[in-house]
């Protein structure tokens, strides 16, 4: 065989090696791969975009609408095509009112489609919208379209409860209660209910699956399916008691400022201010007002710049803060605690008396503590001691726990502890503040740098047994640990949620009363503290503020408190429940750097009293002067 013919032979071999792999090739991408390929030709040539639900309404417990979403319009824009086109951009900062530049980059840092849109502005003006209707061919990519606002009927009335709502942020989008069902520009509570109850509020989004050509530009639509509203809550606050309590704290802190520091020619700062109002049988809030506080409305939408600035500046006392959830010294109220904790350690009883002088040497001549009395009380038992606010009793009643089995067991702890101090309360808010119990542990702890003062001294527990000290609680924990005196032991968990409805009005949930904690108490000892604090509010420090108030038909108990603050005028407190024997309310009010708790915290009490009790009102609330606990 010459040359010639071999070649001619190689190269024929070569060709029908090349067409069986060929013909090999295009069975494998046609018959064994052809539902792969043709699913993903099918997603080339489809795109989604998802259009939003509207946000379940919050309703108070009398059914009054208190948010709501409402649909107006807006301007999205097409990132790819707008990006492209000088003029288009300028003509949306010019017609909009935005920044050229910020709208820029914010188009820029946009991941968007053809499909998806960016918002960039709501609530348009009805000139500007016609303006867009008009031009809308001369805008490619520009679009006008409809969307949900939150709308908060009731401005700035309890606004810590409700909270507000704000774009989700790429740390959120990270989060595992954010993976499922969101997007970036989504709309998502950020506090308070709407933040708590995020996943009954959103509802479900609706979704169009468009067909596009090869530069991604929509042709026909697929697939469409509408979105779901979220679901209705309703809540446990009377929104009218709600505005009650908080114009009573915003009157009460203006007077207060006016007053001056008795000695001194310094004004009360009386800077913010919290109260709790809760129905004693159930655990339902009726009303938590924090002051100063903020209108949630400034925040749909995006909250501008200066607007946040006012927010957090500290010339403004952080109105943002809910003072009803946070830590702060209580003071005297804290009493029942240390009152409960010698009876049921029986290092007192209901006789023992102890003699108060004003002056106290329990520690050591070196140590010489002094009641609020400088002039003292005399011989006290514990309900003289309660009525007066003895300190002097109490020191000497926290010196015995700490005392006994030389505080191995830290007395006064455990039973801050049971009544709930220490921890959360569990209500359905975010961002609750546990307070803090201080003891051996967290002393070593917090000052492991400080060997010196790590140690645990009987000067702490003495210090605590009168509210003082290191110790935090929240104006909700106290409201809550002068329920479980109010219930003799029972403690019902404080909570907001009623009850939710869905888009046609059907119960999906009901929140029912039947689940609370049996602390155990000894009821013998849970009376005698309920006695002493019916004397506070018929002749000791609270009697003043209740003149004239009916205590015979609704008897109130009550606790007065003024804790010191380093570096800080004052905090003054007041804690109650009533009628005693079958209690309906139970109020817990602290006031920031204001004075005495008696004269200053007291009065507001009695008008919310009134106003539950439907009782004529007494009048002014504010006391000029400010002495005693």
């Amino acid at each position: 065989m010459n040359n010639a013919n071999k070649r001619l032979m190689f190269v024929s071999y070569l060709v029908i090696v090349a067409l069986v792999v060929l013909i090999f090739r295009l069975y494998f991408l046609q018959v064994m791969s052809g539902e792969v390929f043709a699913q993903a030709a099918s997603e080339n040539i489809t795109r989604v975009r998802y259009t939003m639900a509207p946000r379940g309404n919050i309703f108070d417990r009398n059914g009054k609408l208190l948010v709501e979403s409402v649909p107006t319009v807006a301007i999205a824009v097409d990132p790819y095509l707008v990006l492209n086109r000088e003029d288009i951009l300028d003509i949306l900062s010019r017609k909009l009112n935005l920044s050229y530049y910020e709208l820029k980059n914010e188009l820029e840092r946009s991941k968007s489609t053809y499909i998806d849109k960016v918002i960039i502005k709501q609530n348009i003006d009805k000139e500007t919208l016609v303006y867009f209707r008009e031009n809308s061919q001369n805008l490619p990519g520009v679009e006008v379209v409809n969307i949900f606002l939150r709308k908060y009927n009731y401005g700035y009335l309890a606004s810590h409860v409700l909270g507000y709502t704000g774009e989700i942020s790429e740390e959120e989008l990270a989060q595992e209660k954010y993976k499922s069902g969101y997007q970036g520009g989504d709309q998502v509570g950020k506090t308070g209910i709407e933040e708590e109850y995020e996943d009954i509020l959103k509802g479900a989004k609706g979704k169009i699956v468009y067909e596009v050509d090869p530069l991604g530009r929509p042709t026909d639509i697929i697939e469409q399916t509408d979105y779901i509203p979220g679901n209705d809550i309703y809540i446990t606050i009377d929104i009218e008691l709600q505005r009650y309590v908080e114009e009573l704290l915003a009157t009460q802190l203006d007077e207060i400022r006016k007053t001056l520091v008795p000695h001194t020619d310094e004004y009360y700062r009386a800077r913010g201010a919290a109260a709790v109002v809760l129905d004693t049988k159930t655990g339902e809030v009726l009303a938590m007002a924090s002051n100063p506080t903020f209108d949630p409305s400034i925040f749909v939408g995006g909250i501008s710049q200066s607007n946040w600035d006012q927010l957090n500046d500290p010339e403004n006392y952080f109105p943002l803060n809910n003072r009803a959830i946070m830590g702060f010294p209580p003071g005297s109220v804290f009493k029942i605690v240390t009152a409960c904790a010698g009876l049921s350690t029986e290092v007192i009883n209901s006789n023992t008396r102890i003699n108060c002088a004003g002056i106290w040497y329990g520690l050591g001549s070196n140590f010489p503590k002094t009641c609020w009395n400088k002039g003292g009380h005399g011989g006290l038992n514990i309900l003289g001691a309660l009525q007066n606010s003895c300190d002097i009793y109490f020191y000497d009643v926290g010196l015995r726990l700490y005392s006994k089995n030389k505080n191995s067991d830290e007395l006064l702890q455990k039973y801050s502890r049971i009544f709930g101090f220490g921890s959360a309360t569990g209500i359905d808010l975010p961002n609750e503040d546990p307070g803090i119990v201080p003891d051996k542990a967290w002393k070593k702890e917090t000052f492991k740098n400080d060997k010196e003062n790590s140690i645990w001294f009987p000067g702490d527990t003495v210090n605590m047994a009168i509210g003082q000290g290191d110790l935090l609680v929240t104006p909700l924990q106290l409201a809550d640990a002068y329920m479980v005196i109010a219930n003799k032991g029972l403690k019902y968990k404080p909570h907001l949620l009623k009850s939710i409805k869905d888009e046609g009005d059907e119960n999906l949930f009901d929140y029912k009363f039947d689940d609370y904690e049996d602390l155990e108490l000894n009821q013998a000892y849970l009376n005698t503290i309920e006695s002493g604090l019916n004397l506070v509010t018929k002749q000791g420090t609270a009697s003043s503020a209740f003149a004239n108030f009916p205590l015979d038909e609704i008897p109130v108990a009550g606790k007065t408190g003024t804790a010191e603050f380093a570096g800080r005028q004052d905090y003054a407190w007041f804690a109650c429940y009533a009628p005693i024997g079958n209690p309906q309310y139970v109020i817990a009010i602290m006031l920031e750097e204001a004075g005495g708790g008696g004269k200053n915290v007291a009065p507001i009490a009695r008008k919310i009293l009134e106003y539950l009790f439907h009782l004529e009102s007494s009048g002014q609330v504010h006391s000029v002067e400010s002495f005693g606990d």
